[in-house]
């Protein structure tokens, strides 16, 4: 129902209205930046008004004749109108509700939203010269509150018990992490037949004696995976290699890591899981790493070695700039993971200094290759991406190095990527123990003849370098170096139970996680999206180990958060890429893990899901794992929730996946003020974080302080006091929850909000105070029901606080079923302030 008498008087009050915004120099002088023609078309009145900004003076036109340009629509009625200029007007609902319908470069026009707020006093003062004053009273009323339950106030606050809860396993240091990865180059010599040679023997004895271990059962795992006959390869490679070189290896990777030149005592205390291991006993077998010799680490997830050794190629070529390069060694199944395809083309896509050798044992696990790839010639898959790739066999040792340390040269020379097949044999199983029974008796006999240790002996001893006598005693050498391991190993204690609870987090600056919510001083008015993008820029400027990569992020992404920023910073520093979640988030965390601090979005937080690997096993694991020798300072940035007419797959409140993952964190801003201060933190961590952005914030104006700040991260806000009932909420939930306690507070009810702003962790004395204040607990999320944000919230407070509920909590969230695409559908999923307020009053 339209407020207005009729369209002539419609008209008249939004001319008059345009008339002093263009007369009011403290509006204009906001407006003048964006050069733009919006049309407001209303459709109970069959008129459209054009607000024109484009020339030197701004001007505006009703219904002009033929079709006149225009850059942004907005469709609406006079009601949805009257509201927006009252400042009654949820904007993101009203989209969401499609009571604004917005079409064209909705973005540019939601600029203009910050510049239009000292307009709204300008309003009122129109209606009243307009003889509407009854329409500024109407509104005036109802906002008036009226008390009616003064009974509900509590005679004190009753106790709860944090002690109850898990703890949250961060540490803290007193300043901000500023050191830089060393990136000084040595020359990595030839190496001699002889050391090539001892080095097949270390691999081959340090493998035997862990067979023997595991039978024994000295060895604290079910699974160790032996590269028992490919020791060559290792060899050949990881020799031609220098200690800043990069290095991801597989679960089989224990003979590369010992050729790059790890510790042999730390690595086998690792294996056997002692506190002196490489590790600190957190990794094992198949994640031993040496950051100190640029191994990045073994890793237990066929294929993401890949990514991580992309990122690690981002960071030589673009913040070292030196000529190390980055090797990743798989193995022939590895070919057929979506992370091979993705990570190798990024990799010749950006140009790469990253050295791929696959290592063809003709096994993946139990499958012979002519069974798990329809391609069995895996050099050609290389080809595909136009990367130069050579395929050689592992028999002949020498000749194998020699071929390597060309191919690393010409690398080293040019800065391009190399792609080497390797063919070889593992004369044990895939996991030790197991019997092999798929592996023809005859083909085994045939490789252990072939064995290449023997051939290079053979070979040395035509050539006069090697005789009998020096290899009894390059044997006991080697022998030797491995019992004093052993011995080691075995002396070594276990880790201390203490120990578990470290290394799930980098050690954070106190700075980052102190502090409040208020501010002083001058503030300006901002959308949502401008902040982020004003974080951005500012981190980046401060920061040059800082980039930004995600799909089509130069030319601002999906929603033009990140526009302008290529010309800033360059195309070294804001990259578009693939549409290729995997390489996005597995790339970053490879950068990440070897000094740089990524920025990488996600088009949509529905597409998450793609790249869970690298979230969940790679970002959140790696600190852990490597027993804190990297960390991953990495922010994941990605719009989340619906209410845009996209449906199930592009609509998904993801926030509650990543809530309680142990090394991730995550962080979610309801306006501009809290999207800047907590963006910057994110990006400041040492700690991977998901920072979620939802779609229908990025238009809401809000003050932020025109000095740079910090907010916390962890902690949580109330932005509403009150006595009676507390409700908890994040993103979205926040807006309508105000609205919601605003309802309330007519019915005489004092609700008090809370903003999460941190999901994880989560800042559950925030809320106990307040539910030990109020006695009632509302939580409120756009998620479904089942397993949400909510749920925790709830186990949390009656856990440590039950005595302190005078009432069962309420938990308002979203039916469970996906998001529809018609919009009543859509609409349905959505808590509106009305039904939220009917179940809050319910509760009294």
């Amino acid at each position: 129902m339209t407020p207005y008498k009729d369209k002539q008087e419609f008209v008249k009050i939004l001319s008059a209205l345009w008339d002093r915004i263009f007369s009011t120099p403290e509006v204009m002088e906001k407006l003048g930046g964006e050069k733009i023609i919006v049309k407001f078309r209303y459709t109970d009145f069959d008129t459209s008004l054009f607000i024109d900004n484009s020339g030197e003076t701004p001007t505006y036109y009703w219904d002009p004749e033929g079709d006149a340009p225009f850059d942004v629509e907005m469709i609406q009625n006079s009601e949805t109108s009257h509201k927006f200029w009252m400042e009654d007007l949820n904007v993101p609902m009203a989209i969401a509700t499609r009571k604004v319908v917005a079409k064209g470069s909705v973005q540019r026009a939601l600029k203009l939203l910050p510049a239009l707020k000292p307009a709204f006093k300008l309003y009122p003062e129109i209606l009243r010269e307009m003889g509407r004053d009854d329409l500024v009273q109407k509104a005036a009323a109802k906002k008036r509150k009226r008390r009616r339950f003064r009974w509900l106030k509590r005679k004190g606050p009753r106790s709860y018990d944090l002690g109850q809860l898990e703890p949250f396993p961060l540490a803290f240091r007193d300043e901000m992490s500023e050191d830089k990865p060393s990136t000084k180059a040595s020359a990595a010599k030839a190496p001699e037949p002889l050391e090539i040679l001892r080095t097949m023997y270390t691999i081959r004895a340090f493998e035997e004696h862990l067979a023997r271990a595991f039978k024994e059962g000295e060895i604290p795992t079910e699974a160790i995976h032996l590269s028992i006959g490919q020791e060559a390869v290792a060899a050949a490679v990881c020799l031609n290699l220098r200690p800043t070189d990069y290095l991801n290896t597989t679960h089989r990777g224990h003979g590369h890591i010992i050729a790059k030149g790890a510790e042999l005592k730390r690595m086998m205390a690792e294996i056997y899981g002692r506190a002196t291991g490489l590790c600190k006993g957190k990794g094992g077998s198949m994640h031993v790493t040496d950051r100190s010799m640029g191994v990045l680490g073994a890793n237990g997830i066929v294929g993401a070695g890949y990514l991580l050794g992309l990122g690690a190629g981002f960071a030589i070529k673009h913040h070292e700039k030196s000529d190390n390069i980055s090797v990743v060694f798989a193995g022939d199944g590895s070919v057929n993971q979506g992370m091979f395809h993705e990570a190798m083309n990024m990799i010749a896509l950006l140009r790469l200094p990253v050295l791929v050798v696959v290592e063809n044992n003709l096994y993946g696990e139990f499958t012979r290759i002519d069974r798990h790839s329809a391609v069995t010639n895996i050099q050609r898959r290389a080809a595909s991406y136009a990367i130069e790739s050579y395929q050689f066999d592992s028999d002949d040792a020498l000749s194998l190095s020699e071929r390597i340390r060309e191919i690393i040269e010409k690398m080293r020379a040019d800065g391009l990527p190399r792609f080497v097949e390797v063919k070889t044999y593992r004369y044990h199983g895939h996991m030790e123990g197991e019997p092999q029974s798929y592996k023809p008796k005859e083909e085994q006999e045939e490789f252990l003849r072939k064995d290449p240790i023997a051939k290079l002996e053979a070979g040395l001893m035509d050539h006069g370098i090697l005789d009998e006598e020096k290899k009894r005693q390059l044997k006991k050498e080697v022998d030797e170096k491995i019992q004093k391991a052993v011995h080691f190993a075995q002396q070594s204690s276990p880790p201390d139970i203490s120990e578990l609870l470290t290394d799930v987090y980098t050690p954070e600056s106190r700075e980052l996680y102190e502090g409040d919510f208020s501010h002083t001083g001058r503030t300006e008015q901002i959308s949502v999206s401008e902040a982020i993008n004003i974080a951005l820029s500012q981190e980046m400027e401060r920061d040059e180990r800082i980039f930004l990569w995600g799909e089509d992020v130069t030319l601002g992404g999906y929603f033009n958060v990140t526009s302008g920023l290529i010309e800033k910073f360059g195309s070294s520093r804001v990259i578009d890429t693939p549409i290729s979640e995997n390489a996005i988030i597995g790339g970053a965390v490879g950068a990440a893990m070897v000094g740089m601090r990524p920025v990488a979005e996600i088009l949509f937080s529905d597409f998450l899901t793609c790249c869970m690997d690298p979230l969940v096993n790679q970002a959140a694991k790696l600190r852990y794992m490597t027993g804190g020798q990297v960390r991953i300072p990495l922010t994941v940035r990605t719009p989340v929730g619906s209410g845009v007419g996209m449906a199930a797959q592009h609509s998904q409140s993801m926030e509650r996946f990543f809530m309680g993952i142990p090394g991730l964190m995550a962080v979610a801003p309801s306006d501009a003020y809290t999207a800047m201060g907590l963006l910057k933190s994110a990006i400041r961590s040492d700690n991977p974080i998901i920072f979620f952005e939802h779609k229908l914030l990025y238009a809401e104006a809000g003050s932020v302080p025109r000095e740079e700040y910090l907010l916390p991260l962890g902690k949580a806000r109330v932005i509403r006091r009150g006595d009676d009932v507390t409700i908890v909420t994040y993103l979205l939930g926040v807006k309508i929850a105000l609205d919601v306690a605003d309802q309330l507070s007519r019915a005489g009810i004092d609700a008090e909000v809370i903003d999460l702003l941190t999901l994880y962790p989560m800042d559950t004395k925030r809320i106990l105070d307040s539910v030990a204040k109020t006695g009632r607990l509302v939580t409120l999320e756009e998620g479904h029901f089942t397993g949400s944000i909510g749920s925790e919230i709830i186990s949390r407070v009656t856990i440590a606080g039950f005595n302190l509920l005078k009432h069962p909590p309420l938990k308002i969230a979203a039916p469970e079923c996906p998001i529809a695409y018609a919009k009543n559908l859509e609409n349905a999923m959505l808590p509106s302030v009305q039904t939220v307020a009917k179940k809050i009053e319910k509760m009294f």
